[in-house]
């Protein structure tokens, strides 16, 4: 009796500023990049170690991103990565990571510009009442975008 399907990602997602994007295409994500978050204003980073940060599930990645899109209030993008074998659970004590569809994953690792697939402004993705739908759909929607 088969009890549940376990599934590997086929890519990850990271979250980053759509300024970025080029760069990283050329590049691929590097360590050692100034923190977007700190605790507080002029606060310490929330992780002290560099790290890479991204996210197995797509549907998390598209919540931090609308989460940097909310603070930041500059374009964000999604950037979809092959999936290798550098990546750990995010130590991050960060609540909205902990109860998401799949895992918040960290690299100490740069990844290189080989191994970045595509990327995707989420801005186009609209919101769930300018597309008709309820959250849990536009979601799917996305999610199924992402991973296409």
């Amino acid at each position: 009796m088969k009890l549940c399907e376990v599934t590997t990602p086929r890519y990850l997602y990271h979250a980053t500023f759509s300024k970025n994007v080029s760069r990283i295409a050329k590049e691929g994500l590097i360590q050692f990049e100034t923190s977007n978050w700190s605790k507080g204003e002029g606060g310490t980073r929330y992780n002290e170690e560099a790290g890479l940060f991204a996210f197995e599930h797509p549907e998390d990645a598209m919540k931090w991103a609308l989460k940097m899109d909310w603070e930041f209030k500059i374009p964000i993008s999604i950037v979809r990565i092959n999936v290798g074998d550098m990546w750990k659970q995010d130590p991050s004590e960060d609540i909205n990571l902990q109860f998401g569809k799949g895992k918040s994953l960290r690299s100490r690792r740069n990844v290189p510009a080989s191994e970045i697939i595509d990327e995707f402004p989420i801005k186009p993705f609209g919101n769930p009442s300018s597309r008709n739908m309820n959250q849990k759909e536009w979601f799917e929607d996305i999610s199924r975008k992402l991973r296409s």
